[in-house]
């Protein structure tokens, strides 16, 4: 993904480590903290110009689906790192079709409820998934 050389001794790459599945699981636990932390980690596999490779490592892992949950949180951080993850994942193509119908509603109750920063990032990632004009007054 980041082409990079790495080992699971010297600088604890997750891919070699195989811990994109676990980490995904995590998201589904009850401690706020822990999900963060997963997520936290998780988030670094699409950073920068890593998203497309990423992003397909991600939904191997079974990690979007969780990812799209976290948006009904009762954490504001988890909803809003969520947030950011979605905004760039849906912007792949593939992404969006398979996982964008199960994002729509919780994405609607954070531009109608949201604080205003999530408002509009919310609107964003509603806009990748062509519910919004890019023109939308959310902007």
């Amino acid at each position: 993904v980041h082409l990079g050389f790495c080992s699971v001794e010297s600088s604890f790459c997750l891919l070699e480590a195989n811990a994109l599945r676990p980490l995904a699981e995590v998201l589904d636990e009850p401690d706020p903290a822990a999900a963060e932390a997963s997520l936290d980690a998780i988030l670094t596999i699409i950073e920068g110009e890593q998203l497309q490779n990423g992003s397909k490592l991600l939904a191997e892992a079974n990690a979007i689906a969780p990812i799209i949950k976290l948006l009904s949180s009762s954490s504001i951080i988890l909803q809003e790192k969520a947030l950011k993850a979605l905004e760039r994942l849906f912007r792949m193509i593939e992404l969006k079709l398979k996982y964008g119908t199960s994002a729509q509603m919780s994405l609607v109750e954070i531009t109608q409820k949201g604080r205003s920063d999530m408002k509009s990032l919310a609107a964003k990632v509603l806009s990748h998934l062509n519910v919004l004009p890019q023109q939308s007054s959310f902007f």
